[in-house]
């Protein structure tokens, strides 16, 4: 009877996983395609220059696009069955990057000090945690070549 739940749990979870990775293919065209609309409306604006707001929207329009991807990769890995190191990986640079984007879009001006502070840890503590597993990855490898 386990053996039964489990393999209709694991079809469940590769068919929802598969139906995900469609929608993510959606959401990518889509933020691709709103960066390539925004980026053609600036250039063929830009007769007296690129304001900061523009370069602030464009940048905000790419990270979308690629978070979307990375999110993409996660759940491809995810449909491969793949586990451990680079699923870890994938969600940790998510993480950072929608961090990133988070600070490129805000307006400084406008915001406290506590939410600059509370991102900038947040930042710090992702990429500790993506070296960290970087290191671990390195040594695991170096230790089976060895």
């Amino acid at each position: 009877m386990r053996e039964t739940i489990d393999k209709a749990y694991a079809w469940f979870s590769a068919a929802v996983a598969v139906l995900l990775l469609a929608g993510t293919l959606i959401v990518i065209l889509l933020a691709t395609a709103s960066f390539l609309r925004e980026t053609a409306a600036v250039v063929m604006a830009s007769g007296a220059g690129v304001t900061y707001e523009d370069l602030q929207q464009l940048f905000a329009l790419l990270l979308g696009a690629i978070i979307a991807l990375e999110l993409a990769h996660s759940v491809h890995l995810m449909v491969k069955g793949s586990k451990g190191y680079e699923q870890v990986r994938v969600v940790l640079m998510i993480g950072i990057l929608a961090v990133v984007r988070k600070l490129i879009v805000m307006e400084i001006d406008q915001v406290s000090g506590l939410l600059i502070f509370g991102l900038s840890a947040a930042v710090l503590a992702l990429g500790c945690a993506f070296a960290m597993l970087l290191w671990v990855d390195w040594t695991r490898t170096s230790s089976e070549k060895g």
